[in-house]
């Protein structure tokens, strides 16, 4: 899309967001490109570019004077506004990647988030690039050839139950864009959120960065849950990751970081800098993994595929409660006391009068709108009530000791939800009027 607003002789602007022959993906099919990038074979890469930038082009006329000249002068500024994110995978042929990446249904940049197809290998022999390639490395334990075709298999199974954001503010607009969408496929594909490298040496400067990034898109929209954790004792757990046929997706072992692990079939293996290793299906069941299988819940046998509607919150996340999967929807509240909570996993135990309920850590910080603030509650000791209010905005109470610094702490701001803002402008509106009837009777 090209916009240009232009003063003869003087000033040109414009603004562009991509050429026209973008479009979306709903059938599954992979969308490839010549390797521009030349990435090795069985690379998974996470590529920026501008998503939209502004040109200003001043230009004046050579001016006659009867003594002399003006000369004409001429000046281009060009800025990057906000970049795009998207994942580039060579396979065993490294001369064309798979492009995984989204954008929006609707042609004018509304309706559901989606797999979308941009013509980026233009981009690229144009120039268009914020940073070298970002290569990221499969997690421990999963060969690289497994998870490049992990990434390239999550994005058919997307659901589009996601609302479409042209520029998303994190966690204060409802809805996600395209950044939010490649985060989301490398995190549902085992990958931890602390091991993605920074971009360095920006090739070019974004004003607003890459919004949507800290907003993922969920695992659930990807048909993909976690399961029940079990303890392999000595402060060792795994959990799995179930595909949403309740097939076996990966299985995460998590505990000390750059320790050592024994899996159920006796042997040892060593574990990253953030206490992690995974295993593929067949590599987990060699080892005896997982130790429990998890029917999927509810809200993954029943989604549903590129609906007219999309949610504008995207898909509902997974608790274990009592050992089963289950959705966490609005209008739930578990009130309890956090028992146990392990970081190489990300999990977190709610013990409450009647359940002992398993948080995913990093999901739940997405869902209730303040990653930083669910962070520093989910700790051991800290009482609390989680859940959603019924237009599924983000529940979280502190209670107890906890509770006076949670009251002082920084935490991100919400707009209100519409009905309360249209009481309260109501009354507003009420109590002026009654001002001015009481000024001028």
């Amino acid at each position: 899309m090209r916009l240009k607003a232009r003063f003869p002789r003087f000033v040109t602007s414009t603004l562009e967001a991509g050429p026209a022959r973008a479009k979306p993906i709903l059938d599954g099919s992979d969308h490839t490109l010549p390797n521009q990038w030349k990435l090795p074979a069985h690379t998974v890469a996470l590529v920026g570019r501008p998503a939209v930038w502004t040109a200003l082009d001043i230009s004046t006329p050579r001016i006659p004077l009867g003594f002399g000249t003006i000369p004409s002068f001429r000046h281009r500024w060009e800025q990057d506004v906000g970049g795009h994110l998207f994942i580039a995978v060579a396979g065993a042929d490294p001369a064309r990647v798979t492009i995984v990446e989204g954008g929006p249904f609707a042609r004018g940049g509304g309706g559901a988030l989606v797999p979308f197809c941009y013509p980026e290998d233009d981009f690229a022999r144009r120039g268009i690039v914020d940073f070298d390639p970002i290569v990221i490395a499969p997690p421990n334990g999963l060969s690289e050839e497994f998870f490049a075709d992990l990434v390239r298999r999550t994005q058919s199974e997307y659901d589009g139950d996601q609302r479409y954001l042209a520029v998303e503010i994190s966690f204060l607009r409802v809805g996600r864009d395209s950044n939010s969408y490649a985060m989301g496929v490398l995190l549902a594909c085992g990958v931890d959120v602390r091991a993605i490298p920074k971009p360095h040496g920006a090739l070019r400067f974004e004003w607003i960065g890459y919004p949507g990034a800290e907003d993922p898109v969920h695992k659930a929209n990807f048909g993909a849950y976690f399961g029940k954790p079990s303890s392999l004792g000595d402060g060792i757990v795994d959990v799995a990751s179930h595909n949403a046929d309740g097939s076996v997706r990966l299985v995460l072992v998590g505990g000390q970081p750059g320790g050592r692990a024994r899996l159920p079939d006796g042997s040892e293996v060593a574990l990253d800098a953030l206490g992690r290793i995974v295993f593929s299906p067949e590599d987990a069941s060699a080892h005896g993994l997982p130790s429990v299988h998890t029917e999927p819940p509810e809200q993954i046998r029943s989604r549903p595929r590129f609906p007219a509607n999309p949610a504008p919150a995207g898909a509902q996340i997974t608790l274990i409660v009592d050992g089963r999967p289950v959705p966490l929807v609005p209008g739930d509240e578990y009130a309890g006391q956090i028992v146990e909570r392990h970081d190489a996993v990300t999990i977190a135990t709610l013990q409450t009068a009647a359940s002992q309920v398993v948080l995913p850590v990093i999901e739940l910080g997405v869902e209730l709108r303040d990653p930083k603030r669910v962070d520093k509650l989910l700790r051991v000791g800290t009482k609390l009530t989680v859940g959603l209010h019924r237009d599924r905005r983000p529940k979280l109470i502190a209670h107890g000791s906890a509770a006076i610094g949670d009251a002082f702490g920084s935490r991100r701001f919400h707009a209100p939800s519409p009905l309360p803002l249209a009481a309260g402008a109501l009354l507003a509106l009420s109590a002026v009027a009654g001002l001015f009837y009481l000024r001028f009777r």
